[in-house]
């Protein structure tokens, strides 16, 4: 008996007998079967097409994790039933779902059940049946607490979202009692009177899309500037020295003789005192393996690596025995060359980041950190490239095979388009889909190399395979922030959380709310925006339209911000400038009228933001931000870029062509002074520095100053209280 439960004959199941890997249509190789309803343990390690993203822990069902024998039963069903719904004694439920879900996601319900029904039995619930509104409240007070694994000390409050998880398999549970009618609810009875579990403990039932926040610029900047250093300067480097590190033992290096081969390791000792070489040395790991074993931190072979010397030697491998009489031979060498890490001894000098000068690529380094620390860095900065620069996902790089960089297309004279192939995961069938995503050209470069350098034998053909990036982007950062970053003037990257989907989110704001900010440090934006936008070529409006759906939604934002934002400079007396201001003026008289005809009608109750907004959508729908204006894409026909291109029959303004001084649907702002200012300042420069010979660029140049100034003073004249 444990926790009041008794031991009781467990009826039996009508899915009993059955395979689910064939049930749910689970594909499996040829003569497997798979897992067997009856079992205790459901193990879809097997199934074909298991994407990458999903761990080993996932696909294992432990139905022994529910103590009370009876309910790991019910456990059983429910989770057959989530995978299942075509079956006959599932299809026939009302409330039952009509989508399978996938191994994943019944994994993480079956886990957050297990919870339940587990906290039941330790509060002296027998059955189902004896479940109420006091059992279902006090259940949802627990799930608020997350604890210790191994305390059980509460650490912090669980979020709405974790509540909200933790409580939808407890009112799923309801739907499916036509399963297990011995052990189910009392008839009629929903946990929380059958409230949707997004409205639970008060939490609100309306989804907030993009909860998740951005990544700070004071981190961004330098963390992506480090990862397109690494991926351009150093990656190509580390691909071409990891083709010097010969396999863990030779071929041929088969023999272990009882006596030291003194003979062979004193010719080899000798080459290396000949050429002046140090000998290889060990890495930190084994110095300390060797400090426990016993060894003296005063011995002069302590950081000598003797399997490298074995190798080089042709053996397989170092015996400790040899030690003693090879001990003065090699205590010889050491004094006369020394030790040091083998590779990258004679590093190609590179340019710093911060250009002060060139140093060495790398200092001298062990074959471990060939093989394993410098291929990591190379993954990491990859994996920042990507997901900041193109937006992808986690589930989707961690399809990346080592083929998926296709051969450049040129499209025209000098310009190519860069594609990366992959596959599909989120929202399609198990398997994923094959598809490709145009990239520019630093992701395509950085994917490339993160290809070389990964060993054909590892990770199933795959670049990344799972990874955890926050052990990646940890490492990463200790080792910017290190003496290696130090010495190659990269900038330090500071404390902060980044993960993959606030990258994401970031790219996302960057393009809709900031069209020339943080991401035209590096890149042309427009041609970001540009190759972006065409996405995955070989099914349009695929997973990449639906990230280009959440920029466009927050471009809609934007605009809506960016005309409240100046319909309140209206009011203050702040006018917009430009040869579309008066347009403009007219548009906010307007809607200053309609806010006081409200008010007078409704007992001086001011319209709400929503009006107001509503209000605005209808106009905000034009804007087009540009780096030193707006415009105001009312009338294609009025367009000026339009005009000089001889194409008006477009939706969309060439805002890169935009002549904001001269186009009727162009404003100036006192944000965009900066600007402005900052181009008369290169103008009077560029002006100076013209030779008596340029007598035809100087009136140009002068021409152009002179309008500059114009719209700076018109800008400084609207921006006037009056």
């Amino acid at each position: 008996m444990k926790h009041g439960i008794e031991t009781v004959a467990v009826r039996q199941s009508i899915f009993a007998g059955l395979w689910v890997c064939a049930e749910a249509d689970l594909p499996m190789p040829a003569g497997v079967s798979g897992p067997c309803f009856d079992d205790d343990m459901w193990d879809f390690a097997d199934v074909v097409g298991l994407p990458a993203q999903w761990g080993a822990s996932e696909l294992r069902f432990n139905f022994r994790n529910v103590e009370n024998p009876v309910w790991r039963l019910v456990a059983k069903e429910y989770s057959f039933a989530l995978m299942a719904p075509t079956h006959p004694e599932v299809a026939h439920l009302p409330l039952a779902y009509r989508t399978a879900r996938s191994i994943r996601t019944c994994s993480a319900k079956f886990g957050r059940l297990a919870g339940w029904l587990n906290w039941l039995s330790r509060n002296g619930v027998l059955t189902l049946a004896q479940v109420g509104d006091r059992e279902c409240d006090g259940y949802l007070i627990e799930a608020r607490k997350v604890r210790d694994r191994n305390t059980g000390a509460v650490v912090r409050t669980s979020g709405d979202d974790e509540v909200r998880a933790t409580t939808r398999p407890v009112i799923e549970l309801a739907f499916y009692g036509g399963l297990f009618p011995d052990d189910a609810y009392a008839d009629g009875y929903l946990p929380w009177k059958g409230r949707h579990p997004g409205t639970v403990d008060g939490a609100s039932d309306t989804w907030t899309a993009y909860r998740t926040p951005e990544v700070e610029d004071e981190l961004l900047r330098p963390l992506l500037a480090v990862a397109l250093y690494v991926t351009e300067h150093i990656a190509p480097r580390i691909v071409e020295l990891r083709k010097q590190v010969p396999d863990e033992a030779p071929a041929s290096g088969n023999r272990y003789p009882r006596k030291p081969p003194i003979r062979e390791f004193q010719q080899l000792l000798q080459r290396y005192v000949r050429s002046g070489m140090p000998l290889p040395q060990i890495y930190v790991a084994k110095v300390v393996e060797r400090l426990n074993d016993g060894w003296s931190a005063e011995d002069p072979l302590l950081l000598l690596s003797l399997s490298h010397l074995a190798r080089e030697a042709g053996f397989r491998q170092f015996r400790r025995p040899w030690l003693d009489e090879l001990r003065p031979l090699f205590e010889e060498a050491v004094d006369q060359v020394g030790i040091e890490y083998p590779y990258g001894r004679d590093a190609e000098l590179i340019r710093r980041a911060d250009g002060e000068g060139k140093v060495p690529w790398t200092d001298p380094v062990s074959p471990r950190d060939v093989a394993l620390q410098m291929p990591m860095l190379v993954w990491a900065a990859a994996v920042i490239v990507v997901v900041a620069v193109a937006g992808m996902r986690s589930c989707e790089l961690m399809e990346f095979e080592r083929d998926c960089c296709l051969p450049p297309e040129e499209r025209a004279p000098g310009l190519f388009r860069y594609r990366i192939q992959g596959k599909l995961i989120k929202g399609q069938n198990l398997g994923g889909v094959r598809d490709e995503w145009v990239v520019v050209k630093e992701v395509w470069d950085a994917m490339r190399t993160a290809a070389a350098v990964t060993p054909t034998r590892e990770r199933a053909s795959r670049i990344f395979g799972r990874f955890a990036f926050d052990s990646w982007s940890n490492q990463f950062r200790a080792w910017v922030n290190g003496h290696a970053g130090r010495r190659l003037g990269l900038d330090p990257i500071p404390d902060g959380t980044v993960t993959l989907r606030m990258l994401r989110r970031t790219l996302a704001v960057e393009m809709a709310y900031r069209p020339h900010g943080l991401m035209a440090t590096k890149f042309a934006l427009k041609h970001l925006h540009a190759t972006t936008t065409e996405g995955y070529t070989r099914r349009p409006g695929g997973a990449q339209g639906k990230f280009l759906a959440e920029v466009q939604s927050l471009e809609e934002t934007r605009n809506v911000e960016i005309l409240v934002e100046e319909f309140e400079n209206f009011q203050d007396g702040i006018m917009p400038a430009g040869r579309g201001a008066t347009e403009l003026v007219t548009f906010f008289e307007h809607i200053d009228e309609l806010v006081k005809e409200h008010a007078a009608n409704e007992t001086n109750v001011l319209m709400n933001d929503t009006e107001i907004l509503g209000l605005m959508r209808k106009r905000a729908s034009i804007l087009h931000v540009g780096l030193a204006n707006y415009c105001w894409f009312a009338d294609p026909s009025r367009a000026l870029c339009l005009i000089l291109a001889g194409s008006t029959d477009t939706d969309q303004p060439l805002i890169g062509m935009c002549d904001s001084a001269r186009c009727p649907q162009a404003t100036h702002h006192q944000r965009h002074r900066p600007v402005w200012a900052e181009h008369e300042r290169t103008q009077k420069v560029f002006l100076g520095q013209l030779g008596v010979t340029r007598k035809l660029e100087g009136p140009r140049q002068q021409a152009e100053l002179e309008r500059t100034q114009r719209v700076l003073a018109e800008i400084d004249a609207a921006g006037a209280d009056t």
